[in-house]
């Protein structure tokens, strides 16, 4: 449990550091993109909705999600991006861990990556991926 909450409290500071936590949207963007078909296929619309999420937050155009699931969201962004996984990702099924942290966390959020894509519509500003 430990390292769970070291992520969380690296997370939490990467959250408050925007800067930091756009470096690491754009490595995250950068991963995403060269995943093909994989565990990661099926939740990828959700990840990329969740980089959206957090760059807009980043940038101070959204604010209307709770600190403790931004730290979440990083939490499992710092996982994907993380040469340290469970299983490496350059091992065949290196991104079912990968999938299954981003895929819990999609789900403990969803209410919100929904309260985004509803806010995004109405902006008129869901560009989809960048």
């Amino acid at each position: 449990m430990l390292p769970v909450r070291r992520g969380l409290a690296r997370a939490e500071k990467l959250a408050r550091n925007p800067k930091e936590l756009l470096s690491l949207l754009s490595t995250a963007e950068r991963r995403l993109d060269r995943v093909g078909a994989g565990p990661l296929t099926p939740i990828k619309k959700d990840v990329q909705t969740l980089l959206r999420l957090m760059r807009a937050y980043g940038e101070g155009r959204y604010r209307h999600v709770s600190g403790k699931n931004i730290a979440l969201a990083g939490l499992g962004l710092l996982y994907l991006v993380s040469p340290l996984d469970v299983l490496p990702d350059f091992l065949p099924g290196g991104f079912f861990d990968d999938a299954a942290v981003i895929g819990f966390i999609v789900k403990k959020i969803r209410t919100e990556l929904v309260a985004f894509e509803t806010w995004e519509r109405a902006q008129g500003s869901q560009d989809g991926w960048r």
